[in-house]
């Protein structure tokens, strides 16, 4: 008996349930008038967008400037006036012999060495191989030791130099090896080599 009952409120409960259903999920959508007024006013409102977009683009700039009728008389320079053309023709060299050129190959006449300072150590081994880097790249280098308030330093230098050529050279090579450098300008005589 309890199987029968469970029975009839099964076939109770499927006509319930398929009465809620519209239509079978197989079933193609279907366009309705909704939907071809809304395609039809999305048409209308483009077309007209566009119109508008191509007035809008066609009209002229309207300046909140007026032009004057008539432009005042102003003389404008095409582009930039070269008097050389004339001056020199018509000046005059004076090739006195008296007159003696520029030695520029002269010692200068302040007495100023240029140096480059490589690095400064408070052991004088780490000031040492500092020299030894220099040499493997070329370039000779002297320390110099010096007593301040914090102790003894042992300052690695390269120079003098005699030209600003080489001193560039110098740099060039320290800066590629990634060693800092420092321009120093100094009197000749107070140059205390230690090595």
């Amino acid at each position: 008996m309890v199987k029968r009952a469970t029975k009839s409120r099964q076939k109770a409960a499927s006509p319930r349930g398929a009465a809620t259903r519209s239509a079978p999920a197989s079933a193609p959508p279907t366009l309705s008038a909704a939907h071809l007024q809304g395609f039809a006013a999305g048409c209308v409102a483009g077309v007209l967008a566009s119109l508008g977009a191509a007035h809008w683009s066609l009209q002229p700039e309207e300046t909140g400037q007026t032009m004057p009728a008539s432009p005042p008389n102003l003389q404008i320079e095409t582009g930039p006036r070269f008097d050389f053309y004339e001056v020199l023709p018509n000046q005059e060299l004076d090739l006195n012999p008296e007159i003696e050129p520029a030695d520029l190959q002269s010692p200068r006449s302040d007495n100023v060495q240029y140096l480059l300072q490589v690095g400064s150590f408070r052991k004088e081994s780490d000031a040492d191989r500092r020299r030894g880097e220099l040499a493997l790249l070329g370039l000779d280098a002297s320390i110099e030791a010096g007593q301040s308030d914090n102790g003894s330093w042992f300052r690695v230098y390269l120079g003098p130099f005699p030209s600003r050529s080489e001193m560039a050279r110098a740099r060039t090579l320290t800066a590629e090896a990634d060693m800092d450098t420092l321009l120093l300008k100094r009197e000749p005589q107070s140059v205390n080599e230690v090595r």
